[in-house]
Order: C-alpha cells, then structure tokens, then sequence
C-alpha cells in the first residue's frame, strides 16, 4: 500500500513538472545570451529575425586576397554563420590578443563572442577562435550626443592565431612616428566588411578604402562638422564631399597608415554621425594615445585598468 502512494505521489510529481514546463516555455530571444554590447545584440536580433545583414564600406573596393591579414571579424559563438552574425571588426596585435573599439564588446559575455581570421570572406570554413577575455578601456563611456570618449578594448583568445601569411599581426602607431606620419592630408586606409553576392549566395567580402585624407581635429570640430565634439583622443579622416567612409559594421577595425610600405595601426572605427554625408567625418580612436595601456594589459600588469 505505501509503495502504491509512492508511485502516485511520483507520478503526480511528474505531471506537475510537465505541466509547469509547458506553462512556462524557453525562447532564445529570452536567453541571456542575447544580451551584450549594442552591435552585438543587433546582430542577434537581425539572426533572430532572418534579415539580411547590411552593406557597410561605402564606398572603396574589394581587398585582393591576403591583403590586411591583421583583420578579423567579431560574431556571435553560438551562431554557426560568421557571415549573418558579424557585428565589428577588429586587428590582430599578437597570436592571443585583439585590438577592437569599446563600445563593441561593453557588456559582452566572453563566451558569447567568436573571432574569424585569415580570410576575406567570411565562411564556415575559415579560422575561429573562442575568447578567453575581455578588457574595455575603464574610462570607455558613451556619451549623450552618441560618441564614445577612450573607445578602446584588448580581446584575449583561448588558443593563439597561427602568425603566418594568412594572419599577421599589425604594430600599433607609436606617439613619436605619429607626430611625423599624421599630418593634414596624410592618406589613411579604412578595411571593413561589405555585402556581396558570389554564385547566387550572399557572402562578406573585405572592402577597402585607402585615399581616405586626414583631418584635423579643428575642421573635424567645425560647425558644420562636430561643433568641438571631438577630443584629443580621436583622429578625424574623410572627404568635406563625403561618399567614402566606414560604417556601423565597420566599428572596431582599423585605420591604417602605411609609412615606409609598414602598416601601422593609426586609429580604431569608432563613431559618426551617418555614413558617408558630407562634412561628417568618420571619427576614430587615436591609437597613440594608448599603447602604454595596451602593452601594460597585454603584460597582465597589476596597472591595467587601476
């Protein structure tokens, strides 16, 4: 007789569970993994939503194949296309470590983010890389007119890159070689990932911009530019006609300047208002201004981020 209750007790236990479970159902858009830093969440949302993904390079050109092998896309780990779930950029400093903007990652679950490297295409097939670590500059804030001041952060990987000719890593543009390298109209090279079509399916194909002139932080902070928005801590790059220029999913790439055929990380994509408009610069993290932040961290340093 008690073992008789037992099994109704159970199997009353059982269906309750059942039942709750089905009053209660999971949905992805649910999950915690959804929520990260803003261009993260709308690549979930646009996944979610099956939309395809936006072009971003205005303007420029398709990178020949092995061109930038410093850059590399970041996208959602648990979503098996690189290609619909990429939201930003990013630049190869070492085997284990990545250099991309701020304001891509804040917020962003480590285990939730995927690296792709050594391609101009992303596929399923290309090298990916889980992330380990994530450091956001500790002064890094979006500000209410939508800019970010120190819009800086350091990716470290699980597993190191293989440095070769498919992945290379980039120096970063030194304070001394800056004073010399950047002056007004100094040509710059924006990379980023642009929407294309190859045999009938949509792929990401690296694009690029390398006329792209300098401006300097007085033209950048015009009235009919950013009316003194831009600190000392941006770089300015663009044409007053506007038509080329990086985009939303360009953030966290680099800017290049190449001095003596050696490419240096100038600036990081950042902000701007719109794409391509005339007179709107695009806006850029000024990478001089942190390389003893970024060798500190990368040193794991007790200072990094005190």
């Amino acid at each position: 007789m008690q073992f008789r209750m037992f099994l109704l007790v159970a199997l009353a236990i059982t269906l309750s569970s059942q039942v709750s479970w089905g009053q209660r159902p999971l949905t992805l858009d649910q999950d915690p993994a959804t929520q990260g830093s803003a261009p993260y969440e709308e690549a979930v949302q646009r996944f979610l939503k099956k939309e395809q993904p936006k072009p971003l390079i205005v303007g420029g050109q398709p990178a020949p194949a092995g061109a930038f092998p410093w850059q590399v896309s970041l996208s959602v780990s648990w979503m098996a296309d690189p290609y619909m779930t990429h939201f930003c950029g990013g630049s190869v400093y070492s085997p284990n470590w990545i250099i991309t903007a701020g304001h891509c990652v804040v917020g962003t679950n480590p285990a939730n983010l995927v690296i792709t490297a050594g391609t101009n295409r992303l596929t399923t097939a290309s090298i990916r890389r889980n992330v380990k670590r994530i450091l956001v500059h500790k002064q890094f804030v979006q500000r209410n007119d939508g800019s970010y001041e120190h819009d800086i952060a350091l990716i470290e990987l699980f597993d190191p890159l293989p440095i070769g000719s498919r992945i290379k890593a980039i120096e970063l543009l030194t304070p001394d070689i800056e004073s010399r390298v950047l002056t007004e109209g100094a040509l710059l090279t924006v990379t980023g990932w642009g929407a294309t079509v190859v045999a009938g399916l949509p792929v990401r194909e690296l694009r690029f911009l390398d006329d792209l002139p300098l401006v300097l932080r007085p033209s950048c902070n015009g009235p009919r530019a950013y009316n003194g928005r831009v600190t000392d801590n941006m770089i300015c790059a663009g044409l007053e006609t506007g038509g080329e220029d990086a985009c939303d999913g360009d953030s966290g790439g680099p800017l290049m300047r190449v001095s003596s055929k050696v490419p240096k990380l100038a600036g990081i994509v950042s902000w701007g208002d719109g794409c391509g408009k005339p007179y709107k610069f695009g806006v850029y993290t000024r990478v001089a201004n942190y390389v003893d932040w970024v060798t500190t961290c990368v040193a794991n340093l007790p200072s990094c981020n005190q």
